[in-house]
């Protein structure tokens, strides 16, 4: 199966896609995402490439994954499957967007916001069914300093939040109970403040905050119970930036987004726009995008992009 839209598709009889002639899919694992089963991973992967004419398993390793989707760009592949959290996700997504190039995904993180808002399974043979009969359609994301990110990005406390999940990960395993608790654990050990001046859509707001975020995806807004949702799916980015008052008041913002939701009027400032400036006290700071995290030069220029990105989906006839 290859996806190749909005150019010519083909269909066998019961209406699944069928590779074009020429077509190849590439497949790139990460096996350090959040699933446990790598074998049984690689093996339905192996027969799902068996079924086409030109298919290849590839897993990260020595090469960055940004790199072995740019050379699968290179190599005119038709389809690049992503497996793994939405950090490899991005990473792929970011080579891929603005080519011919569709993006598969099959889900293998810890909390795979960016395929449940698109409603492709998180088991396994389900996804890679989504792979067999799916549709293609374009997918909204933003950019960060030039670099893209689907689900959201963020700049201040989360990126020790994220340093401090890597820690509970290691001694006790991946789950969304120990990411929820490095939450809590960075909060009080970790907390800082920043003095900013966001400018969204040419007006200025001078604040103080410990995390700005920074959503581009509805679906993971609608799950944590936080305003803004309508603001994307009519082409806006949601920026949420956290009251400062204080470490203590921040460690009961972060129980209440887990356990009951957050209240704009008293936990954050909401903002949304298209294009968005962040300045900051210092000229670099780390920014998480999708979960990754990377050193960035101030000041943050966020906007979204309408690049062409077409990610196969469940399609109608097939959905769950």
């Amino acid at each position: 199966m290859v996806l190749e839209l909005p150019r010519s598709e083909t269909f066998d009889y019961d209406g699944a896609y069928t590779a074009p002639r020429g077509g190849k899919v590439i497949v790139i694992m990460n096996p350090k995402s959040g699933r446990d089963d790598e074998d049984q991973v690689k093996t339905a992967l192996s027969a799902y490439l068996d079924e086409l004419p030109d298919g290849e398993l590839r897993l990260v390793g020595a090469d960055p994954i940004e790199k072995m989707a740019k050379d699968a760009v290179a190599e005119n592949a038709a389809t690049v499957v992503a497996v793994g959290g939405d950090g490899t996700i991005s990473a792929v997504a970011e080579a891929l967007a603005g080519s011919s190039t569709t993006l598969g995904v099959i889900p293998a993180g810890t909390f795979n916001y960016f395929a449940r808002g698109l409603g492709i399974p998180e088991d396994l043979h389900g996804a890679i069914d989504v792979l067999r009969t799916g549709t293609a359609q374009p997918a909204a994301f933003g950019r960060i300093n030039g670099r893209l990110f689907l689900n959201n990005c963020s700049i201040g406390i989360y990126s020790m939040i994220r340093r401090q999940r890597e820690e509970i990960y290691r001694r006790f395993g991946r789950s969304r109970a120990a990411a929820y608790w490095s939450v809590i654990t960075a909060m009080l050990r970790l907390y800082r403040r920043m003095r900013l001046t966001i400018t969204v859509d040419g007006t200025r707001h001078e604040m103080k905050s410990a995390l700005v975020f920074v959503a581009n995806s509805d679906y993971q807004i609608e799950e944590f119970g936080l305003e803004g949702s309508d603001a994307l799916k009519h082409g806006n980015l949601a920026v949420y930036v956290s009251r400062d008052r204080g470490r203590w008041h921040m460690i009961k913002q972060a129980v209440r987004l887990v356990v009951t939701g957050m209240r704009k009027a008293r936990d954050f400032e909401l903002f949304t726009g298209r294009d968005i400036t962040i300045e900051t006290d210092k000229p670099f700071r780390h920014v998480v995008r999708d979960g990754e995290i990377a050193r960035m030069k101030a000041p943050f220029t966020i906007s979204r992009d309408d690049t062409d990105l077409q990610v196969i989906v469940p399609s109608r006839d097939h959905a769950r």
